[in-house]
């Protein structure tokens, strides 16, 4: 991305609360054991968002959300913070661009547990909506009364620098005159099975998941903005650990030199990325444990940054197939 980006304003919805200061210390944040299913006694520690307690619950009776996903909630919250506020902007000219890795994961299940256990014939017409992966998003405008385009995006963590790609593009085209980009991922415990399969939780790497949504409001540049996009990279991909290395060293070369590198690395990519950079000192962006909410953990990272004096460059290490970059000037 040569053209950059203003961002602003931010929103946040994890489960420390909503707001930026809600991610700076993670230590207090609400964690629950959950058993994994496929390995009798693995109990994993996810930090969870109760939809129905404050402040979250003011859309907990919205109509269209009363029987919505609650990946649907993380998202309105977020994004609803960054149009309150930019309260003078035309909603109607705003583009929204999802990013998202494992979706609305709780009415999947429902759906196709009640199609394995019961039959084709009592798959629930109800749940089937929430499954598809543009819904949660489709709530979310309607309800804010948003205007512009509207795309989900989905692939492993680092999708959420496509996200921001796309973003430019509209923005350049003119097809929106802001864009909100919103990363959000929701709990279920049948997640533990699938990480657990990929052997995610395996090698001594502990990974704490958590769930919730960070959204960015961009603009073209200009002087009343919280900080600036300068350059974004991806399509960094691998198929292997081994080529998740030559991945990671392809990236940070095309992000270029000279900026302070964000801590993001989480789980199995943490040893790959300490290798690549020697052991050098990257700069904390919060403090806590470290939680792994995948695309909202990038949408986190990217706010956190914009606290920061100076350049600073944001790996979004992808999990599963690809690594990008943002670089955050402020």
């Amino acid at each position: 991305m040569r053209n950059g980006m203003g961002i602003c304003s931010v929103g946040v919805s994890c489960p420390g609360g909503v707001g930026v200061e809600a991610l700076l210390d993670t230590a207090g944040w609400p964690v629950e054991g959950v058993p994994e299913v496929g390995r009798r006694g693995a109990i994993r520690q996810v930090a969870k968002i109760d939809c129905g307690s404050e402040p979250f619950n003011r859309w907990r009776m919205t109509p269209r959300l009363r029987r919505a996903s609650p990946l649907s909630h993380h998202l309105i919250e977020a994004v609803a913070q960054c149009l309150e506020a930019r309260p003078g902007i035309d909603r109607a000219r705003v583009g929204v661009v999802g990013a998202f890795f494992l979706g609305a994961l709780e009415y999947s299940v429902r759906f196709y547990k009640g199609l394995t256990d019961d039959g084709r014939r009592f798959a629930s017409p109800v749940l089937f909506p929430e499954t598809v992966v543009n819904s949660p998003l489709s709530h979310v405008v309607a309800e804010l009364g948003i205007g512009g385009p509207v795309y989900s995006q989905t692939g492993d963590t680092s999708c959420w620098a496509s996200a921001l790609r796309t973003a430019q593009v509209w923005l350049a085209n003119g097809d929106a005159d802001h864009v909100v980009v919103v990363g959000a991922e929701e709990f279920n415990a049948h997640e533990l099975d699938g990480l657990g399969a990929v052997r995610w939780f395996e090698g001594g790497a502990v990974l704490r998941l958590a769930e919730g949504a960070g959204a960015v409001l961009l603009g073209p540049q200009g002087s009343d903005q919280l900080a600036r996009i300068t350059r974004v990279v991806d399509g960094f991909c691998y198929r292997t650990r081994g080529e998740a290395v030559e991945a990671a060293r392809g990236c940070l070369a095309a992000i270029g030199g000279g900026a302070r590198l964000a801590d993001t690395a989480s789980t199995w990519i943490r040893p790959v990325v300490d290798g690549l950079l020697g052991g050098n000192t990257v700069l904390p962006l919060s403090a806590g444990p470290r939680y792994e909410a995948f695309t909202a953990s990038c949408a986190w990272n990217t706010i956190l940054a914009t606290r920061s004096a100076g350049p600073v460059v944001v790996p979004y290490w992808g999990l599963s197939h690809q690594i990008g970059a943002a670089e955050i000037m402020c």
